[in-house]
């Protein structure tokens, strides 16, 4: 916990710290209104919204009741039952600004970039179009579109195209389906999509389904980070279950920082990466779902290619990068007990390869964590995850593959609301290792609605180093951000 405090004053510990000088500014309003409230939050998560024609089992009253207290915010741009839609159609649009200022940078070398600084000064636009065909059938179109203005302002001269062409813009289609109800126990959704698996806020286990966004890591959280598949969803329901079958025909891998970006994990340039062809060797995934009185239950299986790729050495050609297949068998549980909510996740995945050994591998990942929200506008969140790989060997120590029979992780999140939530506040703490011997990140951000579907938002993350290779490649970009964001 050294780390933290290496930067004295830094505007991430001052941040951290406000929650306690909110609690003594409250208002009397906001303080009885506080009282009628105590206990929970009763806003639905994204996770249980319902999807334009997508038939709900989430519909016990108890079960809404013990779990509403740990639920978050729904999205600003969020999916809307058909049964709320007044019109044929609907069109939203998120317009925002976001900068971000690396104070902890050193002067480069001469000959590389120079990142101290202003490091982003990015606007992005995210439009979404729905459609309700008919009382059964809906289609939804988003997509994203970014220009980050601070490579002109610093001359783009100074930045190699591998950078320029992953940083500096970027155009995408993002969710992009159609959605029905087929009849009253049996829908389809076909198209580009996000499916969450799993109970964890914070780290993943059986979550497997979509690729991340990792240009920028620890400065977003993962629900702002999956980038959607092309897929086909089909829900069978019965009493308090439902069956998911998933097939993924688009094969989509995590973005990484790429080679001499700011947050580039590697010293040389990247090996060409193979990568298998879409639509001819489609992923496979199958989920049941049960949701009961106080708790719920969900087992997951899927047959999906490794994001993180491996190197394959050959005598007589370029070695190159390769995505192992993988096969996961998963289960996830939640229990709700007073203000405190049990998560549980484990998974057994079989198929990974790694760089130094020709052969393969399975691994264990298990996850335990609980929420408490029992203080007013408050939730506090621990979540602990060990990844075993199975029959280990030493090799799998030594570069490029650099595994430990046992990689750890421990995620703390605070997340408060205050004056009427018009203000946010979420401080995380990420450390690395079974004994937090591997880095750490620490990030705080407070968010403030100045009117409504007009916010702005601040924050910083600090890393710390430890002796995990990948974190101490980025552990001088400590910095602040700012967003503006306006929907409209």
């Amino acid at each position: 916990m050294s780390g933290l405090f290496k930067h004295p004053a830094t505007p991430v510990s001052l941040l951290i710290l406000l929650p306690n000088l909110l609690f003594a500014a409250d208002n009397t309003e906001d303080k009885e209104l506080n009282e009628l409230l105590q206990g929970f939050n009763t806003t639905p998560t994204e996770n249980q919204q319902t999807e334009p024609g997508e038939k709900s089992i989430n519909h016990q009253d108890n079960i809404d009741e013990l779990l509403s207290g740990f639920e978050e915010e729904p999205a600003s741009i969020q999916e809307t039952s058909l049964a709320t839609i007044e019109k044929k159609w609907d069109v939203t649009t998120l317009l925002s600004l976001s900068s971000s200022y690396n104070y902890q940078k050193k002067a480069p070398l001469p000959g590389k970039t120079d990142f101290q600084g202003l490091s982003r000064l990015k606007l992005k636009f995210q439009p979404e179009f729905r459609y309700k065909v008919s009382s059964k059938w809906s289609a939804l179109v988003s997509g994203s579109a970014f220009y980050d203005a601070i490579y002109r302002l610093k001359n783009r001269s100074n930045y190699t195209k591998t950078v320029l062409d992953s940083n500096e813009s970027e155009l995408e289609l993002r969710e992009a389906y159609v959605n029905g109800i087929i009849n009253r126990n049996f829908d389809i959704k076909l198209g580009r999509q996000i499916v969450v698996w799993g109970k964890s806020d914070s780290i993943r286990v059986v979550d497997v389904l979509n690729p991340l966004d990792f240009r920028e890591p620890g400065i977003v959280d993962i629900e702002d980070l999956r980038l959607p598949v092309t897929m086909l969803k089909a829900d069978y329901y019965f009493s308090n279950w439902n069956i998911s079958v998933i097939v993924i025909p688009e094969i989509r891998f995590n973005k990484m920082p790429v080679f001499g970006s700011d947050f580039g994990l590697s010293n040389s340039p990247p090996l060409q990466e193979k990568s298998p062809d879409n639509w001819t060797n489609p992923e496979f995934a199958l989920a049941m779902n049960g949701v009961f009185s106080g708790w719920d239950l969900s087992f997951h299986g899927a047959h999906y290619y490794n994001d993180q790729a491996h190197v394959i050495h050959k005598s007589n050609s370029p070695n190159y990068l390769k995505h192992s297949q993988l096969n996961m068998l998963g289960v996830a549980t939640n229990f709700a007990i007073h203000n405190w909510l049990l998560k549980l996740e484990a998974a057994y995945i079989d198929g990974f390869e790694f760089s130094n050994l020709n052969q393969d591998f399975s691994r264990i990942d298990s996850m335990v964590g609980f929420d408490y929200a029992g203080i007013t506008n408050t939730t506090l969140s621990v979540e602990m995850v060990n990844r075993h790989i199975n029959k280990y060997v030493d090799d799998l120590a030594s570069a490029p593959d650099m595994k430990k029979e046992n990689e750890g992780q421990i995620a703390l999140r605070y997340t408060g609301s205050f004056m009427r939530e018009k203000l946010k506040l979420v401080a995380l703490a990420s450390f690395l290792g079974l004994n937090s011997d591997s880095g750490a990140f620490y990030r705080a951000s407070m968010e403030y609605e100045l009117k409504d579907a007009f916010t702005i938002m601040l924050g910083g993350i600090i890393y710390q180093s430890g002796d995990s290779f990948l974190i101490n490649q980025i552990a001088d970009n400590d910095r602040i951000f700012f967003d503006i964001r306006y929907s409209f």
